[in-house]
């Protein structure tokens, strides 16, 4: 199994180079800024430099140009933008070597329910967002047969250490998940 790993708006970190090599087989890492590190900064600060040097739609685009070009049975897995990105793209590009999406806190999902999964899609939300509430988003989704959601406990970055929610527990976890994943 190949894989793709969309980045959130921190883009490309040690921290999720680490994560993307542990991966078993394949990866690529898809981010905003052309594989530049940013310095870090606060996600406010993060996230306008990302609406500033990229934003939703770019990001978008540039994940189906990726995705078009799979010929290799892949996985996507993004987190937040990435991952609301990865949703649209695997609706947009229908490319069937995309076997599966897993999308950590894809916030920007919420704009884009009228979307259909055409391959399974596992959303892993926070219960709680400051902006919206999840439920409703979550139940949607969940009402395709391709979907399946899960809100879970830990705030949205937990799986970044860049992110005021890091939570290591849950990072080891989910981890751990996707190995798991990776085998079947």
């Amino acid at each position: 199994m190949q894989y793709i790993v969309a980045s959130d708006i921190f883009g490309k970190t040690a921290h999720l180079s680490h994560f993307t090599r542990q991966l078993q087989g394949a990866s690529t890492m898809v981010d905003p800024y052309q594989g530049q590190l940013q310095a870090v900064m606060s996600e406010q600060q993060q996230y306008d430099v990302f609406m500033t040097k990229c934003g939703h739609d770019h990001y978008h685009k540039k994940l189906n140009i990726i995705v078009s070009r799979i010929a290799k049975p892949t996985t996507i897995i993004g987190f937040s933008a990435g991952g609301a990105a990865a949703w649209r793209s695997q609706a947009a590009v229908k490319n069937p070597h995309i076997k599966k999406l897993i999308a950590f806190y894809p916030n920007q999902v919420r704009h884009h329910l009228d979307l259909v999964a055409n391959v399974p899609c596992e959303f892993i939300f926070a219960k709680q967002e400051a902006h919206f509430d999840v439920d409703p988003i979550a139940t949607r989704l969940a009402q395709q047969a391709n979907v399946t959601c899960q809100l879970v406990e830990h705030g949205h970055g937990f799986m970044n250490p860049l992110s005021k929610c890091f939570d290591s527990v849950a990072y080891q976890q989910y981890s751990k998940y996707l190995s798991v994943e990776n085998n079947r």
